[in-house]
């Protein structure tokens, strides 16, 4: 009497005989979680003084400064959990880009590359946001010190929202024209005007314009579609 035949779970690979967790498998999972701790991020961010935990538009030095301070609890907490989920979220990024090369998909690479490379940016931004605006802010003679960082901070937020949004349009746009999507498509298309949203509304900081608002609602929203699409992947890789 012989054995019958172990099945395998399609999103996983036997090695040595033992099943290993493929790249999409692992890689949607941490793109999953690491926008769940970046969704949990902006609602710190959003109970921020937002002088301080914004791009705001024009920058009002005192205002930063008073808001840095009082909101010194609530950025802490947005620099913590962003970084740590930053890191997660950036793994999960790399794990699909690499998947999707493998596949041949150049354009769907460009764009899940843009996304980790902003997430990189925004590991810096949480980092400053957390752990250096408020110290520096309570410090007698901060002030120049703080304004410092403080554009620093407005320059990266601004310009890792538009790789972000970038990256997004251009990963999601070419997943709806995929034969074999990762996603569905009415995830993938909010997806896509999420990030397209988010361009525009921080190229419009950038140039001076108050949209800071438009920013953080872009990343609020775009984080939790991709905590969808991350479990979507997940899915379609079983």
């Amino acid at each position: 009497m012989t054995d019958a035949p172990a099945t395998v779970d399609p999103g996983r690979a036997i090695k040595d005989g033992r099943q290993v967790i493929s790249n999409l498998t692992a890689g949607g999972a941490a793109v999953a979680l690491g926008a769940l701790g970046v969704t949990a991020t902006s609602v710190f961010y959003a109970l921020s003084p937002p002088a301080a935990a914004q791009p705001a538009q024009p920058f009002d030095q005192a205002l930063a400064l008073a808001g840095a301070v009082a909101g010194a609890r609530t950025m802490f907490a947005a620099g913590t959990v962003g970084v740590l989920s930053d890191i997660v979220m950036a793994v999960g990024a790399f794990l699909v880009a690499l998947e999707l090369a493998r596949r041949g998909r150049g354009l769907a690479v460009a764009g899940w590359v843009a996304i980790f490379l902003s997430i990189v940016v925004f590991t810096f931004v949480d980092a400053i946001v957390g752990y250096v605006l408020s110290p520096v802010a309570a410090l007698s003679d901060g002030v120049g010190a703080f304004t410092a960082f403080k554009r620093l901070f407005d320059g990266l937020f601004l310009l890792g929202t538009m790789a972000f949004g970038a990256g997004a349009m251009i990963a999601l746009t070419n997943e709806m024209q995929s034969t074999a999507p990762l996603a569905s498509k009415p995830l993938t298309l909010a997806g896509a005007l999420t990030g397209l949203a988010g361009v525009l509304a921080a190229a419009a900081c950038l140039a001076g314009f108050p949209f800071q608002q438009g920013v953080g609602i872009s990343i609020g929203f775009g984080s939790a579609i991709f905590v969808a699409i991350g479990l979507q992947i997940v899915s379609k890789s079983q």
